[in-house]
């Protein structure tokens, strides 16, 4: 395939796809995933190169992934400055919590298959100072496993509809998120029941001593 041609995607699709794929660690609404989704209908029309497509996804997701971790350990004072450096270190609070509770390593590489997860974990990583090997390896495992995963939905649902490669990817990218979403929805549903069993017991509580 001739990659200068401009009848075909090689000659922007894979610089681009690494700007995305870096950058959505730090924005999570970046449609990144499109062309994650769109490799393998690519693909098969010969319009790109599977594997050279998949490694540059990859090694994008493991690059951005550390870059945020390192930027929130060293340059925190400079995103407070920020209004999105301030949420960015909420998401860092908010991840930090699950890290606490469950192994580095499987909560990083995991987590980023969760809406938002990506962003949450690895800032949390670089805010609890979680060691270089751990975040390195992590993603390497976690992105890896993700982009295969992007590929796979991309590929049966352009086989399911039969639309066109990127009318396929952004079904694709909907059905992605709603999976995504599901873990996200359970943990809150989770968070919401335990607040609620807590304030019954503390007014069940207070209850019992103004009675006595």
């Amino acid at each position: 395939m001739n990659f200068t041609d401009p009848a075909t995607l090689g000659w922007w699709y894979y610089p681009l796809s690494f700007v995305l794929n870096v950058l959505d660690s730090f924005f999570p609404p970046l449609p990144q995933e499109l062309f994650v989704l769109g490799i393998g209908p690519l693909a098969e029309r010969g319009v790109l190169a599977f594997w050279p497509a998949v490694v540059v996804a990859w090694i994008a997701n493991i690059l951005g992934d550390a870059w945020l971790a390192y930027v929130v350990a060293h340059q925190r004072h400079h995103l407070e400055r920020w209004r999105w450096g301030r949420w960015l270190l909420a998401k860092s609070q908010a991840g930090s919590e699950a890290l606490g509770q469950r192994g580095a390593f499987s909560v990083l590489a995991g987590l980023r298959f969760v809406s938002g997860g990506r962003t949450a974990s690895y800032a949390a990583a670089g805010l609890a100072g979680i060691s270089r090997r751990i975040v390195w390896s992590s993603t390497a495992v976690g992105s890896l496993a993700w982009v295969f995963f992007m590929v796979l939905i991309g590929q049966v649902t352009q086989d399911a509809t039969g639309l066109p490669a990127w009318a396929s990817a952004l079904v694709g990218m909907l059905i992605g998120t709603l999976i995504g979403a599901v873990p996200a929805l359970i943990a809150w549903w989770r968070r919401r029941a335990g607040r609620g069993n807590r304030n019954d017991s503390t007014g069940a509580t207070g209850s019992t001593g103004t009675g006595a």
